[in-house]
């Protein structure tokens, strides 16, 4: 299963240590005093993220996950965490594959899945986002999760948005069998392999 909580806790002191930086340096008694403007950085920051480095980060975090494939000119990694499988798609990506943002996607197939259900998930629900795709052979709900990625912050800026992703991935999942007025329940979901 994929480790979700231990891989954070790292993140929990981080922000504070960030903050307190500049008022360390200023009491530090050996710093020597600034003599002019603090000059700029000579290397540029490195924008986004590229399809190799977050799978390696997943690979590390303990999900399952395929090579990068393009499919009509659209970049996605297939990652199964132990529990799921699901995808990430590339977004705003650059001659060098460095690319801007992802989205975090997945189908779910139930017999349970209605318009109603899906309307009240995305009613309640604020960052996955789900809709009815046509299927003949039986109801598919599509869950999307968008993450645009920061300059500079490495692949690490994908922790918190892992997190919500499974989460919230998981209680759609759980939502489908949420007791209704119907006399039967849904019968279980599927998660397609491919």
């Amino acid at each position: 299963m994929f480790r979700r909580l231990s891989a954070l806790a790292p993140l929990v002191a981080a922000p504070a240590l960030l903050m307190a930086m500049p008022a360390l340096a200023a009491t530090d008694p050996g710093a020597s005093p600034a003599t002019g403007p603090v000059a700029a950085p000579t290397q540029e920051a490195v924008s986004g993220l590229t399809p190799a480095e977050v799978r390696a980060w997943l690979i590390e975090m303990g999900a399952t996950v395929e090579e990068p494939q393009t499919i009509e000119g659209q970049t996605l990694l297939r990652v199964n965490d132990g529990s799921a499988t699901w995808l990430i798609f590339f977004y705003g990506c650059n001659a060098t594959g460095r690319c801007q943002d992802i989205q975090f996607a997945a189908s779910v197939v139930a017999d349970g899945l209605s318009l109603d259900r899906i309307n009240t998930w995305n009613r309640e629900q604020r960052f996955v986002k789900a809709y009815l795709q046509p299927n003949p052979a039986a109801p598919t709900a599509v869950l999307q999760y968008d993450v645009l990625l920061s300059t500079g912050l490495g692949v690490e800026q994908l922790n918190d948005p892992t997190v919500v992703w499974l989460e919230l991935l998981a209680g759609f999942v759980e939502s489908v069998f949420a007791p209704t007025n119907e006399i039967s329940a849904p019968p279980p979901v599927t998660l397609p392999v491919n």
